[in-house]
């Protein structure tokens, strides 16, 4: 019992230590960090160090909980500045949880009593899978949606080995946890609902009582099941309604606002590649396909096992086919809806569901080396189709900027904005600047004096917007369209022409002149 705990624990320490150091070399010492993963840890720091700080501040377009942990090392900004310029405690937190990634398929594997060195190469073939591995050090919010997508799956298999309600319980929680990680929760939960109907209309029909009994009491147990199961998750959905109402005003103003994924997304109608795919579903329906069997190497195992041991007409594997497909099901329909950025990591998520789906499904067939090696093997084909994939741009090319950050254009466009944030810190220290920190995150969390600012989530920032002279903005700093910027939506002629109460200051560019910032004085 003793070496078992040791070994989690070892197997926790040494996954999250070579996470953090790769993310501690990436970030620290190359200055490099994905833009979504800085802009996470750029809503926590507005909490804390904003001119206005207050919770709301967290924002309420992105699910606010990877943010939210942020919080917790950035306490120490202060100390460690590059917690917050280097994105080092997004590193800290998707570090952290990629060695609970590996302690909880290691610790699923021993509840279902499967070998010990099973459980160790499994876990770590998961975790060392080049894929899985960029994202325990990225910082974006990958990782911890992963470890709460097969926690619930984990306690979902438990619930359907034993039918404990507690299993259910522990699995309704990862589901609402999941969801203030990210939204693609929302049709996992449907398909582990549909699961529940199909696992008890399956038990039902063995059961030997009358007819309208059976239905009767499948009913009521599909209803509390579903209760107990989607209760926490529904409630999450109910208060995220509540609290953009609140403070935004809309209630799915997450959903539809200016700063949506919507909004984001709907310069790709312009774009030729893509208008095809938003006006297809069958091309749209080949893009979720093509780029889902990257992933699906482990299902593949799982149904070959259960073709064997002649298993594959279970009502158990619904559930699985449910959960696996609802994560492509998603990506389809927002492609249909002109709303996705189809990128290869958002089909990611089918890999680590059917990995939680492991332990519970070899528990159900004799110990077997063969069978054993047969998903031993679909994890290492996984590798090696996954650790391509990252070095091939036409394949993933937003992962892909990773291996050629130094030439790419997030690289541009950090190096920029961290250049403007030292040329405002040196020239402009304790000026008032109105700018929109959706598009200026870098440039804010880069200053030695963020408070100068005046961000979209100061409590004065749409009274400025409207009336900048009157509420005494020194400096407006516009990113280049199409960046974004409510100050460009306001005023769209104002980057190139400025206006007859601004005027140019200074204008700040990459070497490629692909990346510009222009800074006005307000008259």
């Amino acid at each position: 019992m003793l070496a078992n705990r040791m070994l989690t624990m070892f197997l926790f320490i040494a996954i999250f230590a070579a996470e953090f150091v790769a993310g501690f070399y990436i970030s620290y010492f190359n200055e490099f960090m994905h833009p979504d993963a800085l802009s996470r840890v750029a809503n926590a720091f507005y909490v804390l160090y904003s001119r206005d700080p207050h919770l709301a501040a967290i924002g309420f377009v992105w699910n606010p909980l990877p943010s939210f942990m942020e919080i917790i090392p950035l306490l120490f900004y202060p100390l460690f500045p590059a917690l917050a310029y280097d994105g080092l405690s997004a590193v800290i937190v998707s570090s952290l949880f990629a060695g609970l990634n590996t302690v909880l398929l290691y610790s699923a594997g021993q509840r279902y009593g499967l070998p010990g060195w099973f459980n160790l190469t499994f876990s770590l073939l998961f975790s060392l899978n080049p894929f899985i591995f960029l994202f325990g050090f990225n910082g974006l919010s990958d990782v911890p949606f992963i470890f709460f997508l097969m926690y619930t799956v984990v306690h979902f298999t438990h619930w359907m080995d034993t039918r404990h309600p507690s299993n259910l319980i522990f699995s309704g929680f990862g589901l609402a946890l999941a969801f203030w990680t990210r939204y693609e929760a929302v049709l996992v939960g449907a398909a582990l609902a549909f699961s529940i109907v199909a696992l008890l209309l399956a038990q039902s029909s063995s059961n030997a009582d009358k007819l309208s009994k059976r239905w009767k009491e499948t009913y009521f147990r599909i209803e509390s099941s579903w209760i107990v199961l989607l209760l926490p998750a529904v409630f999450s959905g109910l208060l995220w309604l509540l609290f953009n109402k609140m403070f935004t005003g809309n209630s799915l103003y997450f959903l539809n606002s200016e700063y949506s994924n919507s909004a984001q997304s709907a310069s790709l109608k312009t774009d030729v590649q893509f208008s095809e795919i938003f006006s297809n579903p069958l091309v749209a329906l080949k893009i979720c396909f093509q780029k889902t069997l990257w992933f699906s190497a482990p299902l593949f195992g799982v149904l070959l096992v259960r073709v064997i041991n002649k298993r594959l007409f279970r009502s158990d594997v619904i559930a699985i086919m449910l959960v696996f497909c609802s994560v492509p099901a998603l990506q389809f329909l927002l492609l249909l809806n002109s709303s996705s950025f189809a990128w290869f990591r958002y089909f990611m998520y089918v890999f680590p569901l059917t990995a939680a789906w492991i332990p519970y499904e070899l528990s159900k067939v004799k110990s077997s080396l063969f069978q054993y090696g047969i998903v031993i093997c679909s994890l290492i084909v996984t590798i090696g189709l996954l650790g391509y994939a990252i070095t091939d741009p036409s394949i993933a090319p937003d992962e892909n900027t990773l291996l050629t950050f130094k030439s790419g254009q997030y690289n541009q466009s950090i190096q920029l904005d961290r250049s403007v944030a030292a040329w405002l810190d040196e020239q402009l220290p304790d000026k008032t600047i109105l700018t929109d920190s959706a598009s200026a995150y870098m440039i804010i969390m880069s200053s030695k004096n963020p408070r100068k600012f005046l961000i979209t989530s100061d409590f004065e920032f749409k009274d400025a917007v409207s009336d900048p002279p009157g509420k005494s903005i020194e400096y407006i700093l516009l990113p280049k369209p199409p960046g974004y910027s409510t100050i460009n939506s306001k005023y769209p002629d104002m980057f190139e022409n400025g206006s007859k109460w601004a005027t140019l200051y200074k204008t700040f560019q990459d070497s490629t002149n692909h990346f510009e910032w222009r800074l006005y004085q307000v008259n």
